[in-house]
C-alpha cells in the first residue's frame, strides 16, 4: 500500500486512525506531525499517548516533526484523552497531539489533534487541511529545533478531579478496557475513600475490545457485578473519553438516562442551564431538560459537532448515546472520569442509590443502535423517508422521523461503512413492529 493510499485511508472525520504499519507508521506520524504544528501556528505543543505497544516509537516520531519545525513540546506521556485536554488548557499551549486509537484494538493506532483550549480538529475544521499538507508538502527542518519538556500530571490531574469532593464511600466495579484510566481511577478512589474493584487494568492483557457500547466487552464487569455486592459499576473505552454506567444487578443505564440524572441536578441549581444532546439519544434527556425548564439544542452525532455545539451555546452539559458527555467544567470537552465524578457528586448529595434515581427516566424502549452494511446509503434513506412518509422530519443528522409513539434516526457512519439506525418507542410492541420495518427496507 502506497502511502497516498494509506493516508486516504487513515484520515477520518474526527481524528487519524489504522492499522499500525500497514495503514499507519512512523513516517505518516512524523509528517502529521509537521503538518499540524504549521497548521496551528504553534510555538509550544502538548503530547501524549495512550499505552499501547507501538505508541511509544510513534510518539518519537511525532516529537521528530513538531521539534524539527521549530516548535517545543510539554511531553506528558502515558495519558488519557481527557487528561490530555485537561494538561492543553493548564499547560495553555498552543494545541496537540494524542497518540490513541481509542477504542479500537491493540493493533490500531491513530492520532487526535486539538487546537488551544483543547478545541478538537476535525475534518471541517482543519484536518483536511493538515491531510493536503501531508500528501502534497515536503517538510524542511527548523535551523533552530524545539525544546522539549517532559512532565508527571497525573497526580494534578486527579487534584483536580476530586475538588470540592467528598469522601465517596461506596463500594464500585470498573472495567478499564486495560486503558491508563486504571491509573487514575485506583489514585481517585484511594482520595475519595471509594472502594474499587478493576477489571482489564493497564497492567493485563487486553481480554476484550475496548468499545464498552458492545454487550460483549461487559460481560466480565456484568458477571462481577451480579457475583458481589456493589453500589455502581463503570466502563470506560480505553482512552476514557467515553463511559457507560450499570446497576449493581448488571443492567446497563442509558447515556439517556445518566444525562437526565445531571441535567435535573444542574437545573436544580441554576435555572438558565444550558444544554446539548445528539440527535440519536433518548428523549428522556430533552424532556428532562424541558421539564426543568431550561434550554436544550441538538447536534449531530461525533465529539467535533458536541464541543462545537457545547461552546455556541455556552452549555453546561451535553451528552450522545456513544457515552460520551461533555462539560463547560471540562473546557467543553468529553471526560469518563470526569463524568463518573459528577455522576457520583450527585449520588452524595442526594443520598439515593444509582437505581432510585434511574427509576424515573426509564419511560421508553430503545432499540440500541442497529447497524446495517448497504450498497447506497442515500437511497437506503430515501427509501426510509418515503416509508415514514407522515413523520415530522428533521435532516440536521441524517433524518430523524417523529411520531407521536415513537422517532427514529438514521445516519450514516462517520468512522465506518455503515447505516446506524436508532429507535425510540412508547411500548415495546410499537419498538418491535418498526424494528421489523427498517430491517425489511434495509434487508
Amino acid at each position: 500500500m502506497d502511502q497516498k493510499t494509506k493516508v486516504n485511508k487513515i484520515f477520518k472525520a474526527y481524528d487519524i486512525r489504522g492499522l499500525y504499519e500497514k495503514e499507519f507508521d512512523e513516517n505518516i506520524a512524523k509528517k502529521t506531525a509537521q503538518a499540524s504544528a504549521q497548521f496551528l501556528n504553534a510555538k509550544r505543543l502538548l503530547v501524549a499517548m495512550d499505552n499501547r505497544a507501538s505508541s511509544e516509537p510513534l510518539k518519537k516520531a511525532v516529537l521528530e516533526g513538531i521539534l524539527g519545525q521549530g516548535v517545543s513540546v510539554i511531553d506528558i506521556g502515558i495519558s488519557t484523552t481527557p487528561m490530555f485536554y485537561w494538561a492543553i488548557n493548564k499547560e495553555g499551549t498552543d494545541g496537540g497531539i494524542m497518540i490513541t486509537a481509542s477504542h479500537n484494538p491493540p493493533e490500531y493506532n491513530g492520532l487526535k489533534i486539538s487546537r488551544q483550549k483543547a478545541a478538537p480538529v476535525g475534518e471541517d475544521s482543519g484536518l483536511s487541511d493538515i491531510k493536503k499538507m501531508v500528501l502534497e508538502k515536503n517538510f524542511e527542518e527548523e535551523a533552530v529545533k524545539g525544546i522539549v519538556s517532559e512532565k508527571e500530571l497525573i497526580d494534578e490531574y486527579v487534584e483536580f478531579l476530586s475538588r470540592n469532593m467528598q469522601n465517596i464511600n461506596l463500594k464500585i466495579a470498573a472495567d478499564f478496557s486495560c486503558g491508563a484510566s486504571s491509573i487514575i481511577v485506583k489514585k481517585l478512589s484511594e482520595k475519595l475513600h471509594i472502594s474499587l474493584t478493576p477489571l482489564c487494568t493497564m497492567e493485563d492483557e487486553m481480554k476484550h475490545e475496548g468499545n464498552p457500547l458492545k454487550d460483549e466487552n461487559v460481560k466480565d464487569l456484568k458477571e462481577k457485578l451480579q457475583d458481589e455486592d456493589f453500589d455502581l459499576g463503570v466502563a470506560f473505552d480505553t482512552d476514557a473519553d467515553r463511559i457507560f454506567f450499570f446497576e449493581p444487578n448488571g443492567e446497563r443505564l442509558d447515556s439517556g438516562i445518566i444525562a437526565s440524572i445531571l441535567a435535573e441536578n444542574y437545573l436544580a441549581k441554576d435555572k438558565k442551564a444550558r444544554f446539548v444532546g445528539s440527535v440519536n439519544i433518548s428523549k428522556t434527556f430533552e424532556d428532562t431538560v424541558e421539564e426543568n425548564k431550561g434550554a436544550y439544542f441538538k447536534s449531530r452525532v461525533g465529539h467535533v459537532f458536541l464541543k462545537q455545539a457545547m461552546r455556541e451555546h455556552n452549555a453546561t452539559f451535553g451528552a450522545e448515546l456513544s457515552g460520551h458527555f461533555y462539560f463547560k467544567d471540562f473546557y467543553f470537552a468529553d471526560s469518563g472520569i470526569f463524568t463518573l465524578v459528577q455522576v457520583l457528586r450527585v449520588l452524595a448529595e442526594t443520598k439515593k442509590s444509582i437505581s432510585e434515581l434511574a427509576e424515573k427516566y426509564k419511560k421508553y424502549q430503545r432499540s440500541g443502535e442497529l447497524n446495517f452494511k448497504v450498497k447506497d446509503k442515500e437511497k437506503a434513506i430515501l427509501e426510509i423517508k418515503n416509508f415514514y412518509k407522515e413523520a415530522e422530519v428533521s435532516e440536521q443528522d441524517g433524518i430523524t422521523l417523529k411520531f407521536p409513539n415513537f422517532w427514529l434516526n438514521v445516519r450514516a457512519s462517520n468512522t465506518e461503512p455503515l447505516l446506524r439506525v436508532n429507535i425510540e418507542a412508547d411500548s415495546n410492541e410499537i419498538l418491535e413492529e418498526n424494528i421489523k420495518h427498517i430491517k425489511t427496507i434495509l434487508s
